[in-house]
């Protein structure tokens, strides 16, 4: 199977399901269809420098074309995964809960602060720890922000947070295995721990637990009427 055809097995058809179940409407709408851009935007960068540094690559002959180190379909699972999750979020959501107590924001930020100072001690010492400080290090800082700004707002949302992270991370998780199973992609046991469930490395569920945790908690604080008055 092509990296093209894992996307027409695996993202759109569940995507298309999810889009005729959730029917996402304004104003989610509007922030359910920026997402992905911003997702391609904040990990570009990251993902190549991983494709140049060897974590992870591609076979010839899986990919269509690359732009930078990187192939053309990996820029779609840029936008075709905070799709996939939003529509399920879409649906699963619900109403906006009202505010808890602000102790989750000093307690959410503080603790993404220490996981993101973790990753950077990970790209220290390299090696075998690169993989996983680089998803730590990228990505924790968005959950500084997010906890800071609304983390009583993501706390009282948490059904919604787990139910949309949890399921969508699940099955992507399955979906990756088969990919690495199947050689679509392969990733580096260098810059790896070793460590992983049925074959699936630890930093693979890292990097899709992280990424959907970022798609998840920027749309539940752009649905919330209360971070938006903040924003004012």
């Amino acid at each position: 199977m092509t990296y093209l055809g894992f996307h027409l097995v695996f993202l759109l058809p569940p995507l298309l399901l999810l889009l005729l179940w959730a029917r996402p409407r304004p104003p989610r709408l509007w922030a359910y269809l920026l997402m992905p851009l911003i997702a391609l935007l904040y990990t570009t960068p990251w993902d190549n420098y991983l494709v140049w540094r060897g974590v992870w690559g591609y076979p010839e002959g899986r990919v269509l074309l690359r732009l930078g180190y990187v192939p053309l379909e990996e820029y779609l699972f840029f936008l075709l995964q905070p799709l996939l999750t939003g529509a399920f979020l879409h649906r699963v959501a619900g109403a906006p809960p009202p505010p808890s107590l602000g102790l989750p924001r000093v307690m959410g930020g503080g603790l993404w602060l220490l996981v993101a100072a973790l990753g950077v001690l990970l790209l220290a010492l390299e090696g075998r720890y690169l993989y996983l400080g680089l998803i730590l290090a990228y990505f924790a800082p968005i959950f500084v922000l997010q906890w800071a700004f609304g983390g009583d707002l993501l706390w009282a949302w948490r059904r919604a947070l787990l139910l949309g992270v949890g399921l969508p991370t699940l099955y992507l998780w399955g979906a990756d295995l088969f990919a690495i199973r199947e050689g679509i992609w392969w990733i580096s046991p260098r810059y790896t721990l070793g460590l992983g469930v049925l074959g699936l490395p630890l930093e693979e569920m890292a990097f899709f637990l992280g990424t959907n945790l970022a798609v998840v908690q920027g749309l539940l604080l752009a649905w919330h009427p209360e971070a938006l008055r903040r924003l004012r």
